[in-house]
């Protein structure tokens, strides 16, 4: 096998892209305590299978500290410009989850239509029918 120190800070980096992903929904959503949960057990799975990978299992600091170097290095350098364009997304997602929710909210009021028809004929029908006998409107509405 090649060097694994090159490997921990590959691993380091693509834990500090898997963080930029979760930052997108984290920012679109507002859902943080289960992406956050999400993340760090993909990433100590990630941190484990390096680990057994390069170095039969065994845990030694050294390693874990270079897996934490190369997502720090990536967090500090490249996460910060792509968190501007992150950021504009964000912003234009909300917007167009915005117009689909109030599109089904329309199209929810269109499917129970039917229903404010039916329960307004039979809403006049009780009226007609206490009348008839002499009772007021408002004795059973809630």
């Amino acid at each position: 096998m090649d060097n694994p120190f090159i490997f921990a800070i590959i691993t380091g980096v693509l834990s500090g892209v898997l963080y930029d992903f979760f930052r997108l929904f984290r920012l679109i959503f507002n859902r943080h305590f289960f992406l956050d949960m999400l993340y760090w057990v993909i990433i100590g799975f990630a941190a484990f299978l390096y680990l057994l990978a390069f170095n039969n299992g065994e845990i030694r600091m050294i390693y874990l500290l270079t897996i934490f170097f190369g997502a720090v290095t990536y967090i500090f350098t490249f996460s910060r410009i792509s968190l501007t364009f992150q950021r504009r997304i964000a912003k234009i997602i909300k917007i167009r989850l915005k117009k689909v929710k109030n599109k089904l909210k329309s199209f929810k009021k269109v499917l129970q239509s039917h229903l404010n028809i039916y329960y307004n004929k039979s809403n006049l029908k009780s009226r007609v029918v206490k009348k008839r006998f002499g009772e007021k409107e408002n004795d059973y509405r809630n």
